[in-house]
């Protein structure tokens, strides 16, 4: 195995491993185990859990805008797009919800990490603002609407609803009315 490969089945591992244990209870043995190498094989490549984590989180985000392009793009209309977006985001805060929420990442970031991580998260909304656009382009979308604020909602809309049903209400990503997410947000609350 080349050491990249290597490099990106220990992230992998650490992902898996955290996500399910949390930062604190999650042990470099754990994730060794997991990635199928020696402890000592991690420090190769990273110096700290802390510098894991970092890493990680940059491969967490990359492995998102990459699903959240593809999701977007096997839909035509923004009914579906929204709809996909809302199912992806759910299915990933599902399986990642433990490192999403750690209080740990917020206080781990070094300056330029947290630099990093604006521009990867701005270049995620601007993925969805160009659909927007497009979505106004075809008239799909009424072309007095803002798509920065558009977007703003969207993602706040769909982040905020699916949280509430994963976390307080135990539904299972499938379970929640996805569609319905995108009607709302599509219709707006006027009658």
């Amino acid at each position: 195995m080349r050491k990249e490969e290597k490099r990106i089945e220990i992230l992998k591992a650490a992902l898996k491993v955290i996500s399910g244990m949390g930062f604190e209870g999650a042990k470099m043995e754990d994730i060794a185990r997991e990635a199928g190498v020696g402890k000592g094989t991690i420090y190769e490549y990273f110096e700290s859990k802390n510098a894991l984590l970092l890493e990680m989180i940059q491969y967490c985000t990359k492995c998102f805008q990459e699903g959240l392009e593809k999701t977007l793009a096997e839909e035509e209309d923004m009914l579906g797009k929204i709809r996909n977006l809302s199912m992806y985001g759910a299915e990933f805060l599902n399986a990642h919800a433990v490192l999403m929420n750690s209080q740990i990442v917020h206080q781990a970031l070094p300056k330029d990490m947290e630099t990093q991580m604006k521009r990867d998260w701005n270049l995620i909304y601007q993925t969805i603002e160009d659909e927007v656009r497009k979505g106004i382009h075809i008239q799909e979308i009424r072309s007095d609407i803002d798509p920065e604020m558009a977007v703003a909602i969207i993602v706040g809309g769909v982040n905020q609803y699916t949280f509430k049903k994963l976390m307080e209400d135990n539904f299972t990503p499938r379970e929640i009315d996805h569609t319905g997410i995108a009607k709302t947000i599509l219709a707006g609350l006027i009658p």
